[in-house]
């Protein structure tokens, strides 16, 4: 997929982080608003950012099913991997269904104290099904090493790469060999000449 870039093992990990921080922050919008006694802005603010949230959590969801249509799971990852989709399905749809009573609550009805009081039930709820989505999600990643292992033998690759491309070049010959030329490397090399001298010292010797 074209929006999937070279360093990526699929679309899941570059979009799962957006619902976690836009209902996260829909969260404490709410509380905000709860604190400030039904603050209309406010709790527009809060509508939003659920709406928001439910949105990049449905994608996320989808990503997330595809992903793991191709990850190579041991029998252990894999029930992890199930346990996982089950809450981020359960997240999912309730934050949907929560989002577009958020948008009745701001635009077409006048909540009373009892609405506003079983929204924020529901949005505790679907927290806390999000709050494990991420747990399950976050053991997949660091004790089955999910979408990490592709990355880390493109990252040696690379390594090894660069290693090749960098490797110990001939040192350059000294001033005097480069002065004579190709000349200089046909000359012997100045520990034969010793050898040849010692001939014939030993040969007087003998005489």
């Amino acid at each position: 997929m074209w929006l999937v870039p070279a360093w990526a093992p699929n679309l899941h990990p570059l979009i799962v982080h957006f619902p976690i921080a836009l209902l996260a922050a829909a969260g404490a919008v709410d509380l905000a608003d709860l604190l400030l006694r039904g603050r209309e802005p406010v709790r527009n603010a809060a509508t939003w950012l659920y709406v928001a949230g439910a949105a990049t959590a449905v994608a996320a969801y989808f990503s997330g099913v595809e992903a793991g249509r191709t990850a190579a799971l041991t029998p252990a990852g894999a029930e992890l991997a199930a346990t996982h989709a089950d809450w981020a399905f359960r997240a999912t749809w309730l934050f949907a269904f929560f989002a577009s009573v958020r948008l009745a609550m701001s635009y077409a009805l006048r909540p009373g104290r009892w609405l506003v009081a079983a929204s924020l039930v529901i949005a505790a709820v679907g927290l806390a099904a999000l709050v494990q989505t991420v747990r399950h999600g976050s053991r997949l990643v660091f004790e089955h090493g999910v979408g990490v292992r592709a990355v880390a033998a493109a990252g040696a690759a690379a390594e090894r790469t660069a290693a090749a491309g960098s490797a110990p070049v001939a040192a350059p010959a000294p001033a005097a060999a480069r002065a004579t030329g190709a000349g200089a490397e046909a000359e012997p090399e100045p520990a034969a000449a010793p050898a040849s001298e010692a001939a014939p010292v030993t040969g007087r010797a003998g005489r």
